[in-house]
């Protein structure tokens, strides 16, 4: 029998290999998590009960009605809805509707937990008004594609319900967790856009004066994404409701929304179910496959082997957190960020517990870390999305993401400083 440790990281290893030859990120974690259970146990019948477990989880349930959620909003306008109430509030400022995408993303990332969703969203309702109106192609790309990010850090998102379920931490709390740094995110883009408008006016077109009267009107607007976020957010926030429970009565809302608007039918209820199938189909083939690998390193107890070890090395906390960070950096390139997530969180959290490190402060950390992998490539997806609805190259995409990829690690770094950004909200809430 091989030590635990080596194991370990000679079927990392593998798997990284299986990853490079086109194999789906599911299936190689499976092959891995048997054949960890092959050489460690010699008894694979113990991994047959992980993929029941994991599709027997009552959080899990929350993933696919968030989806839907998102689906029927797009489909019955409320996102155009939302668009048009931020540009109200928002592009009278140095950069104009280029805020308004930051804006609406944020708004939106309220409603929906995906980060490619987000910026496929609100790039559909903006690119077309921007091109119109002659901002700047490259910021205006980078804007979307950096602003979509806040789909996965301002709650709900589903990066944040997975990460609860593979660290046995509160949904909830990490849902708290998100939205101070989801919003000084904001704030950064939006400042970073209006210092690149003040120096170069050319880049975006002045818009509309500000006026009390526009933002009184963009209620009118706003209120479906504010009801939804309202029972989703201040349903789990005022202790109300679990996530899943959340969920279920957002999708709830969305549908009577959908009535409302004159937009539910049964096409719509098709397209939208079906939309959501695939992609709930996807996360949890990859969360089941990564319990199972789980499984193996839990049963080997190779997490806590390697915190000991980690924490018994005599480097400085600061340098080992340095050291993961970089770590998600390199993954983030070449994985996409749920994977990357439910293959190092089972052995990286036992060394944050180890060194003193609050678990829901680096859940959001994390979600940042994977925030950054959206933008780099070759993986990134949110360059992909944006480059796909705009049609324009993806070197164009790339050089106007390259400023928010900095913002994000700026943030990052900040959250480090001051972990308090993150911790206030959820104490606030669950004491």
């Amino acid at each position: 029998m091989l030590d635990p440790i080596v194991l370990a990281v000679l079927l990392f290893v593998l798997l990284l290999a299986i990853l490079a030859a086109g194999v789906h990120i599911a299936v190689g974690l499976m092959i891995v998590a048997f054949l960890g259970f092959l050489f460690s146990q010699s008894n694979i019948n113990l991994i047959s009960f992980t993929p029941y477990s994991t599709a027997h989880s009552f959080l899990l349930t929350a993933i696919p009605l968030f989806i839907f959620t998102g689906e029927v909003v797009v489909r019955c306008g409320i996102s155009e809805r939302l668009y048009r109430g931020a540009s109200k509030w928002l592009a009278w400022a140095p950069g104009g509707l280029l805020h308004s995408n930051i804006g609406s993303c944020a708004m939106f990332a309220a409603i929906s937990g995906s980060s490619a969703a987000t910026a496929a969203t609100i790039g559909t309702v903006a690119l077309p008004a921007l091109k119109e109106r002659h901002y700047d192609v490259r910021l205006t790309l980078g804007s979307l594609a950096g602003g979509g990010t806040l789909g996965i850090l301002i709650p709900p998102s589903m990066t944040m319900i997975v990460f609860g379920m593979l660290a046995e931490a509160s949904v909830g709390r990490l849902f708290a967790g998100g939205v101070i740094p989801g919003l000084i995110l904001s704030l950064m883009f939006m400042t970073y856009i209006g210092i690149r408008a003040v120096r170069n006016p050319q880049l975006a077109p002045k818009e509309v004066k500000f006026a009390v009267r526009n933002l009184i009107l963009s209620f009118k607007d706003f209120w479906p994404a504010f009801i939804l976020s309202a029972i989703i957010l201040g349903g789990i926030f005022g202790g109300l409701v679990t996530p899943t429970e959340a969920a279920a009565l957002g999708a709830s809302a969305a549908l009577i929304m959908a009535l409302g608007f004159r937009r539910l039918n049964w096409q719509m209820i098709r397209e939208s179910l079906a939309s959501s199938l695939r992609t709930t189909c996807m996360v949890m083939f990859i969360v089941m496959a990564a319990n199972m690998f789980a499984a193996f390193l839990a049963v080997t107890r190779v997490p806590a082997s390697f915190a000991l070890l980690v924490v018994q090395s005599g480097l400085p906390n600061i340098a080992i957190l340095i050291a993961i960070y970089l770590l998600y950096l390199f993954l983030g390139c070449f994985i996409d960020g749920l994977s990357t997530q439910v293959m190092t969180v089972p052995t990286i959290l036992p060394v944050i517990v180890a060194l003193g490190f609050d678990p829901i402060w680096f859940g959001v950390i994390l979600v940042m870390l994977v925030e950054v992998g959206a933008l780099t490539p070759p993986m990134g997806i949110n360059l992909f999305v944006i480059q796909g609805l705009s049609k324009r190259s993806l070197a164009d995409v790339i050089i106007g993401s390259v400023p928010f990829f900095f913002i994000i690690i700026l943030g990052i770094v900040l959250l480090t400083m001051f972990p308090s950004l993150v911790l206030w909200l959820p104490t606030l809430f669950f004491g």
